[in-house]
């Protein structure tokens, strides 16, 4: 996925997990076409990249149901693709990640590593949020069981750190 215009990458940044009300008219997304995605599948239920979370319309309901007042869904439209998809504004945002005794070296190593330490009293009840310094989405395994349950295609799960 990609956006179609760079003034949609500098909105979508702004994005930080306040409720936000737009309502847009025109195409905000296109599938890529580089080397990296020649196998991009059109049949996709679900994309994400950073914290931009989009997914088809049709499992709004089962994501209201499992993050009531967490999330916010507004209809984006993807060029040359009929269905309707939600983009997925998630509010939660909590303290997530330990920066405790780290420097801005070992913090961004953390980060670029994949050895993120979350702190566990904050995540431990959650299932899909954003970190106060880091805007990235961040999830737990309920958000994965949840995905493989209603077979929601298009999704790739990364492991980025560990709870202490």
């Amino acid at each position: 996925m990609t956006f179609l215009d760079n003034k949609d990458v500098s909105l979508f940044s702004t994005f930080k997990g306040q409720k936000i009300t737009l309502d847009w008219e025109a195409d905000i997304f296109a599938l890529s076409r580089d080397k990296l995605q020649k196998n991009e599948r059109l049949d996709f239920d679900a994309r994400c990249f950073g914290s931009t979370l989009i997914v088809k319309k049709k499992f709004e309901n089962h994501i209201k149901k499992l993050l009531p007042n967490e999330v916010e869904m507004l209809p984006v439209r993807i060029k040359d693709i009929p269905e309707e998809y939600l983009f997925i504004n998630v509010l939660k945002v909590i303290p997530a990640i330990d920066f405790e005794g780290l420097d801005t070296q070992q913090s961004l190593s953390m980060l670029r590593n994949k050895e993120i330490k979350f702190k566990i009293d904050e995540i431990s009840n959650e299932i899909l949020f954003r970190d106060m310094k880091i805007n990235f989405y961040y999830c737990t395994q309920t958000f994965i069981d949840f995905i493989e349950c209603y077979q929601i295609k298009g999704l790739f799960f990364e492991k980025v750190g560990f709870a202490t």
